[in-house]
């Protein structure tokens, strides 16, 4: 095997690089490393494209791998795309990793593109470590914040050290105030919303945002004042509520795809569409625009959903008769349809991919309009 020419061994590498799951195959790519050292090279850079769930049990594994020689660890920590780390207490209740580890790993990972942070008992960082941190994390992208404080301020900090983050991704719900300073209480509320537009905001300029909660209104004021003009991709799990919508509709115009989890009668003027599941009480062909061009919705199993009219009739095997008429409308409307059975939890490798990795797939029938 050592003498199969190396851009074929690329090929095979690449081939089986994912599983059914299309979640990268760690065990394939483990064997492949061992098959000889013309294989290893190419198998450990794939295997360490994306390195997940980094806590106090393995992160001295992890950084003796990128710190234990000049030549090969360096090599391997300019392989990774994507880092995952618990910082102050690990997902399973024992200690997570350090500020301090966090920026050796930055460090050894130059070329990084999305961190994702999980963060337990820290409520802020330090000055000296945010200094740190902005030096290292110039080239990120991406932003995934798991875990943090309720009234932490840490999302703040890191926004304004990474300020060319543009996606985020927001899976806890954050109300601290954004312009707290020393003479400043934290808990302070301002419900103006003329003075809040007045007030600086963060300066990312961002292109795609997800939110698994809905932040405060001062949050989201602070956190959209720059993405006017930038942002195109918005998902939303909870449905926003009259305030909020206030804020969303200024940057409607501008939206290519509006992702939500519940459809409701808001989801208006835009290019693309995802609904995670079939709405059965709010028909769609009231509401929707006649400017969507791609439309996207999921049928998982555990809903029970046996119809597909209200797609039906937006002109967008329980449901094979349902199924035959919504290709046929379709077929008249020069439409393609592409069903999928992945699930909807499933996130790409960036292995080929240049932006944000996200797949939206989940038993899904996908109408290209």
């Amino acid at each position: 095997m050592s003498f199969v020419p190396p851009e074929l061994v690329l090929c095979i590498l690449e081939h089986g690089y994912y599983t059914s799951l299309r979640t990268p195959n760690y065990t394939f790519l483990k064997a492949a490393a061992l098959v000889c050292k013309t294989w290893s090279g190419p198998a450990q850079t794939l295997l360490f494209r994306c390195a997940t769930k980094l806590e106090q049990h393995n992160i001295l594994i992890f950084r003796a791998a990128l710190l234990s020689s000049a030549g090969r660890g360096k090599a391997l920590g300019e392989c990774i795309r994507i880092l995952e780390i618990s910082i102050g207490g690990a997902s399973n209740g024992g200690p997570g990793c350090s500020p301090d580890d966090l920026v050796i790993l930055l460090q050894a990972c130059p070329q990084l593109y999305e961190l994702a942070l999980s963060i337990t008992g820290v409520h802020e960082f330090e000055e000296e470590i945010l200094k740190k941190l902005g030096d290292v994390g110039r080239k990120l992208k991406a932003l995934t914040l798991l875990q943090c404080g309720l009234q932490s301020p840490i999302l703040f900090q890191l926004l304004k050290i990474w300020n060319n983050i543009q996606f985020l991704k927001i899976e806890k719900e954050i109300a601290a105030w954004p312009w707290r300073t020393a003479a400043t209480p934290v808990l302070r509320r301002n419900t103006d919303a003329e003075e809040l537009a007045q007030r600086p905001g963060a300066e990312v300029c961002l292109y795609e945002l997800a939110l698994s909660r809905f932040p405060t209104l001062d949050v989201l004021t602070w956190l959209l004042k720059s993405s006017a003009d930038s942002l195109r991709i918005l998902e939303l799990r909870d449905i926003p509520g009259p305030t909020h919508r206030t804020i969303l509709s200024l940057h409607a115009p501008r939206l290519r795809s509006l992702r939500l989890a519940y459809y409701n009668m808001y989801s208006a003027a835009l290019l693309q569409l995802v609904i995670y599941h079939v709405p059965t009480h709010f028909p769609l062909a009231r509401d929707l625009p006649p400017t969507i061009e791609h439309l996207s919705f999921r049928n998982p199993n555990h809903i029970y959903r046996n119809t597909l009219q209200p797609i039906i009739k937006a002109n967008a095997e329980q449901l094979v008769g349902d199924y035959e008429i919504l290709k046929a409308k379709c077929r008249v409307k020069g439409a393609e349809i592409i069903v999928l059975d992945m699930p909807f939890w499933v996130y790409e490798d960036p292995v080929k991919v240049h932006r944000f990795p996200r797949t939206r797939s989940v038993s899904n029938f996908d109408a290209m309009f």
